[in-house]
């Protein structure tokens, strides 16, 4: 079948109708057994088919004349009539969709470049809290709007470019809360909210892959999203920092728990409370104290005792307490969000 005759198709018309539509296109007007000669379908089943695609708006079948002539609409016009068709089924259907949140992991095996470039824009567009990325250098400057975007909603962005192309970079860090570079190559590894997660051979993204080489798409999986976030951070701590954003006003209020984390080292040398909105199932809600010690690794100088360490230390009612983010077991409190305020004196 010719290949726009199988794309029509797609739109709703039989495979002999699209035969028909096409060879009426190419001969602009002609009777209806012209029609038949050039498709090879009988006159009789020509009749029943020009009249179905005048239904659909794509023919005009002059039955005046003898023989009945054919003619084909122009097809912007009858593309505009289809588009105008389409947008008030769209309409009818919204009004019945209901949007349910989806509550199982979803797993995609991308290999079209294309595609996962579309699927990594889609995430970074929804991102709401965090998004960790490390990537060629001109794989993030490809990123840079949705990137943009996200870090203008207050999305906190760590990117880790690999390579030594310099503008990418520069480029690339414009968009980036906080920016390291490896001049080594590096595979691509991408953490969003720490529910979605992207891990593809860099070869992909770059339009350079070979026949196996493919991207693994991962959404709603936070286990996984934390096992992918843990390797970032080992890649992370081999990285040299090149750039970081001046931190928000304070007070900042329900960060997400790195984010803060790194407010609050871009503050040491204020006097700050902070406030740990605790995951549910704890011993409280929230605990409120002066911070006492911060480990971490997101900013330069580190201070954690291993590289996915990101944990408070507050003073809560005569006690120090230890406080991590999603996932944390070595401290005393999971957090979920903390809000960072400057003491008053």
């Amino acid at each position: 079948m010719d290949s726009t005759a199988e794309r029509l198709t797609k739109f709703g018309l039989s495979e002999t109708e699209a035969q028909t539509y096409l060879a009426v296109l190419e001969s602009g007007t002609a009777t209806v057994a012209d029609v038949g000669a050039a498709t090879d379908i009988s006159t009789g089943y020509v009749y029943d088919l020009v009249e179905s695609l005048a239904e659909r708006g794509l023919l005009v079948v002059d039955d005046h004349r003898t023989p009945t002539q054919v003619r084909a609409i122009d097809p912007e016009a009858a593309i505009e009539a289809m588009t105008e068709e389409l947008n008030d089924i769209e309409s009818d259907l919204a009004e019945r969709y209901t949007d349910t949140e989806r509550d199982y992991p979803a797993i995609e095996l991308v290999r079209a470049r294309q595609t996962l470039y579309q699927r990594l824009e889609a995430l970074i567009d929804g991102a709401e809290e965090e998004i960790f990325m490390m990537v060629p250098a001109p794989v993030a400057d490809r990123l840079t709007e949705p990137l943009t975007r996200a870090r203008e909603r207050g999305v906190f962005i760590a990117l880790l470019l690999g390579g030594d192309d310099i503008e990418a970079i520069e480029h690339a860090s414009d968009a980036a809360s906080v920016v390291r570079t490896w001049n080594y190559p590096v595979e691509s590894l991408v953490v969003v909210d720490n529910v979605a997660a992207v891990t593809s051979d860099s070869s992909l993204l770059r339009g350079e892959h070979r026949e196996n080489d493919y991207g693994l798409v991962l959404e709603q999986s936070p286990k996984t999203g934390g096992a992918i976030a843990s390797q970032w951070f080992n890649f992370w701590a081999a990285g040299e920092e090149i750039a970081s954003v001046e931190p928000p006003v304070l007070p900042a209020e329900r960060l997400s728990f790195r984010h803060a984390v790194f407010v609050v080292s871009k503050y040491a040398d204020r006097d700050l409370e902070v406030t740990a909105h605790l995951y549910p199932g704890q011993d409280a809600e929230s605990i409120t104290g002066p911070v006492v010690e911060v480990k971490q690794g997101l900013l330069e100088p580190v201070s954690y005792d291993f590289p996915v360490q990101n944990t408070l230390t507050l003073a809560v009612d005569g006690e120090e307490v230890t406080v991590g983010g999603p996932g944390a077991f070595v401290e005393d409190y999971s957090a979920k969000a903390l809000t960072v305020r400057e003491r008053e004196n």
